[in-house]
């Protein structure tokens, strides 16, 4: 009954990180960026921790998140402008 308990938690979980991430995508600018930041950085956080618990569907979802975190903190390390390069040096 305590599995059940807590898989019933994990729906909601997944909807509420769903709804962060979708939240901070449909962001512009500089907003964009420091909430894709953040909740990058807490999805994976999150995503690390359960694979403590070494449960399937938490490790799966563990997975998951880590892969979502990751991809939000790509997405936050998008240039505003689009016109200043890194790796070219200024001439």
């Amino acid at each position: 009954m305590q599995h059940y308990l807590l898989y019933a938690l994990l729906l909601p979980f997944w909807v509420l990180c769903a709804q962060f991430a979708f939240h901070a995508t449909s962001l512009k600018g500089v907003e964009k960026q420091k909430e894709c930041r953040t909740i990058g950085i807490v999805c994976t956080t999150i995503g690390i921790v359960s694979l403590v618990t070494r449960d399937i569907l938490f490790v799966m979802s563990g997975l998951a998140l880590i892969m979502i975190g990751l991809r939000m903190m790509a997405i936050s390390l998008d240039r505003i402008d689009k016109k200043t390069f890194i790796d070219v040096p200024p001439q």
